[in-house]
């Protein structure tokens, strides 16, 4: 039998570093394309991983959630978050992973925007006044691509 132990310290910050770099504009149009990410909380001491939607809207990324879920309290207690975007080459699988700030996001005229920006946000909420609803944004700090062609790994340092 194997086991996986991780410990999370909230307020850490992605400590690994590659020597290679690239800008944030270069990776821009993959997180640009939106998708499904696996964004990572914090929950006490324990990690907590799902996947979910990300929008672009205004250059900013976006998640939309149910207000009732946990993943809403564990950011209001601890806003340091993960993802991991896949990036599909034509022989191989790369990644993003970032760290960022979540921020939750209660301005109506913000909240309107992003929603109109996605299609099947009324499958979801009767409207983004809904009090169902929360807006996430996710403020990049820092980003590792392993590249899905070369295999090259990258640090992208982002300056907020």
């Amino acid at each position: 039998m194997f086991y996986l132990i991780i410990q999370v310290h909230p307020g850490s910050t992605m400590k690994k570093t590659y020597p290679e770099r690239m800008t944030l504009s270069e990776v821009w149009p993959f997180l640009e394309a939106g998708g499904l990410i696996h964004l990572s909380t914090v929950d006490g001491n324990h990690p907590r991983v799902r996947m979910v939607s990300l929008n672009v809207y205004d250059q900013k990324l976006w998640v939309v959630t149910r207000t009732g879920d946990d993943k809403v309290a564990q950011i209001r207690e601890n806003s340091n978050v993960e993802f991991t975007l896949s990036i599909q080459g034509k022989e191989r699988t790369g990644c993003l992973r970032a760290t960022a700030e979540a921020r939750i996001v209660e301005d109506q005229q913000t909240r309107s925007d992003v929603a109109s920006t996605i299609p099947w946000f009324t499958g979801y909420w009767e409207s983004p006044a809904d009090p169902n609803f929360t807006l996430i944004r996710l403020d990049l700090k820092k980003i590792l691509f392993d590249h899905h062609e070369t295999s090259s790994k990258y640090t992208i340092e982002v300056n907020t």
